[in-house]
């Protein structure tokens, strides 16, 4: 359907009621997806023939951890789909009979130096090559073999069909024989570091999930923490050990000014001098003595509006900062300096990286435009002076309803423009931390899922390696967390995968009969909010946008939401019989997206119910919403135990 006719559609349910709904039930495969026809040529060597293999998996003769792990995948997988046992061997404790022996080397053996099977050592940590020699397969990879395991993924995607959609959720297809391809692979991720941080309390520190998932938990190589902002000891310039003495307007015995915090005390006054700038590095130095291990160290910003205003302040950017963006660099340029005199005299060699943030005030970065339209810095003094200077850009006010380049989103998306020309050329890296939750409604769909894909691949386009979407903060939500977990993670690998594609997959993969029914109600979800949009005007896709109004909800979607579930339902009832393992898994996972309709029952039209009704409804939501982990209706919010208690008799 063209836009055009989408939105006249629209327009006519609209003139119909405000409370009617259209639903654009879309047909999805149900159960398995179809086995896909390799993408290579044949070698006619077969790694598995009638369920036996010749092959052995060959490691060097000091695997890493990662080399370990990506032969571990690689045989299980196969011995799931084709009941063949590959042995892993050592290179010193396996001597190859001769140069062509059936082997699948990973990481960096001796033999795939001997066989001239190198990367060019420009490949970001996930990367990976993967590459056909005769009847030989070798995949290495730079750094600590992180990329032999993806690479053992797209190799079991390959040969077995292997997808993983959740925990319990895994497919891959049964064969007695596997063909050895001719491979010629080399394969970085348009992202590095992918990290989602939707909130799940099992998978939070499941490792075979974020691994196979190809994600990150954002802590890794992190010490964490808006390390400036803490109120308590421990951070950097904790209030609770310097505001006495370095409050505003507090001064020295020789009457200059001696006041490290803003006025109202929740920033930092980033022009306060050399004494508060030791302080912060001596602070840093601290963290970095007791995060062995750790790269990035967060030299983060109060999360709040207000900045510094004193009058030096103001004076600094009139002359030489800008903005607060060119305040806090002068503050980092410092600091940094003072840290990185302390690592190397002490720990020569060791990687760290300082990361400030650009958010609310400091999205703009200090910079003018010259002679011919490129940004550049507003002054040297507001220039980043070490390389290990990074930047997290966090553009809070993104409408997620449309594209960066929209109109909606001109500020977010002249800032980015202006960051990629003021690091041009520069060692500094730019990060991206964006949203993928409403933190004022935890209970309802969050609607970027027709604009994620074109988002990211702007800020891939403009350079961006590490991309953090957060979603909700401590509780699960009943939103398609694990379908939106499985598509975000693949287009943060390759950004030119489909959207509704993956969608449709991830559905008749994990709700499998119900697959057709809960594609309708996601559906029907996606269009609520475009109709609202042209009824009233506004956009209900920014992190705080009103998507939990009685008007979204009327009684008349809810029925029709009512109406799709009950077929959900009916659809995997034979189970019950069959396979009442299944049954229960299903059932439970259209249960948790029920949750909505059941908070918006309650919340607003509990006095449709009778009392018996209202009981069942009260102890459903209360059951489900403890069995899923989902104990926050927003971010700072009530719990969800006993929300509704009071409804009962």
């Amino acid at each position: 359907m063209n836009k055009k006719m989408k939105t006249l559609s629209l327009l006519f349910a609209l003139a119909l009621t405000a409370s009617s709904v259209v639903g654009c039930g879309k047909s999805s495969s149900e159960g398995k997806p179809a086995p896909e026809t390799p993408k290579y040529e044949s070698t006619g060597y077969k790694l598995v023939e009638k369920g036996v293999s010749e092959y052995v998996v060959l490691l060097p003769a000091e695997p890493t951890a990662n080399e370990y792990t990506a032969a571990e995948e690689l045989t299980y997988f196969l011995k799931l789909a084709t009941n063949a046992e590959l042995k892993v061997v050592e290179e010193d404790e396996y001597a190859l009979s001769t140069d062509s022996g059936a082997i699948i080397s990973i990481g960096d053996t001796a033999h795939a130096e001997k066989k001239n099977v190198k990367t060019d050592g420009s490949l970001d940590m996930s990367g990976y090559i993967m590459k056909t020699v005769e009847n030989q397969l070798f995949i290495r990879s730079d750094g600590d073999g992180l990329g032999c395991v993806y690479g053992v993924y797209d190799l079991l995607e390959n040969i077995i069909n292997y997808r993983y959609y959740y925990t319990d959720e895994i497919y891959y297809e049964k064969k007695d024989t596997v063909y050895l391809y001719e491979y010629d692979i080399v394969e970085d991720p348009d992202f590095d570091f992918r990290a989602l941080s939707t909130w799940n309390k099992f998978l939070h520190s499941n490792e075979d999930y974020m691994r196979r998932t190809r994600t990150f938990r954002r802590d890794m190589g992190w010490a964490w923490g808006e390390m400036h902002m803490q109120t308590r000891s421990g951070g950097i310039v904790p209030k609770d050990v310097h505001f006495d003495e370095h409050k505003f307007g507090s001064v020295k015995e020789d009457g200059s000014p001696n006041y490290w915090y803003s006025g109202n005390g929740e920033q930092l006054c980033w022009t306060a001098g050399e004494e508060m700038y030791a302080q912060a590095a001596s602070d840093i130095i601290e963290k970095i003595k007791v995060s062995p291990g750790k790269k990035y160290f967060e030299v983060g910003q109060a999360d709040t509006v207000t900045y510094c205003t004193c009058d030096r302040c103001e004076a600094a950017k009139a002359e030489w900062a800008m903005n607060d963006a060119g305040l806090q660099m002068h503050f980092i340029n410092r600091v940094a300096a003072m840290v990185n005199a302390w690592v190397a005299e002490n720990e020569p060699g060791r990687e760290i990286r300082l990361v400030v943030f650009a958010y609310y005030a400091t999205e703009e970065p200090p910079v003018v435009q010259d002679e011919n339209g490129k940004w550049v810095a507003f002054s040297e003094k507001a220039t980043p002076q070490e390389d290990n200077i990074d930047f997290y850009f966090a553009p809070i006010d993104t409408d997620y309803s449309k594209d960066l380049q929209s109109v909606t989103n001109k500020e977010v998306y002249d800032n980015l423009l202006k960051w990629y020309d003021f690091l041009e050329g520069k060692e500094n890296e730019f990060l991206v931390w964006t949203y993928d939750t409403n933190f004022h409604y935890f209970f309802y769909n969050f609607n970027n899922f027709d604009t994620f894909t074109a988002q990211v691949q702007t800020y891939a386009k403009y350079g961006v390696d590490f991309m953090h979407s957060q979603g909700a903060n401590g509780t699960n939500q009943p939103c398609f967390q694990e379908m939106r977990y499985f598509v975000e993670s693949q287009i943060l690998w390759d950004t030119t995968r489909n959207y509704d594609s993956l969608v449709d997959e991830f559905m008749g993969a994990f709700y499998k009969d119900a697959s057709s029914e809960i594609r309708e109600y996601y559906d029907l979800t996606r269009m609520r909010y475009e109709q609202m949009e042209i009824l009233e005007g506004v956009s209900f896709t920014s992190i705080y946008a009103n998507i939990g109004s009685e008007k979204i909800w009327t009684e008349g979607v809810i029925n029709a939401i009512d109406d799709i579930f009950t077929r959900a339902y009916a659809k995997i009832e034979h189970y019950k019989q069959s396979d009442p393992v299944l049954h229960a898994k299903l059932y439970d996972r259209i249960k948790e997206l029920e949750l909505t309709s059941t908070y918006t029952k309650l919340k607003y039209y509990a006095n449709n119910y009778t009392q018996d009704e209202k009981n069942r409804l009260v102890d459903e939501f209360n059951h489900y919403t403890m069995k899923f982990d989902i104990n926050r209706i927003k971010e700072g919010g009530e719990l969800t135990s006993g929300l509704f208690d009071d409804l009962k008799r």
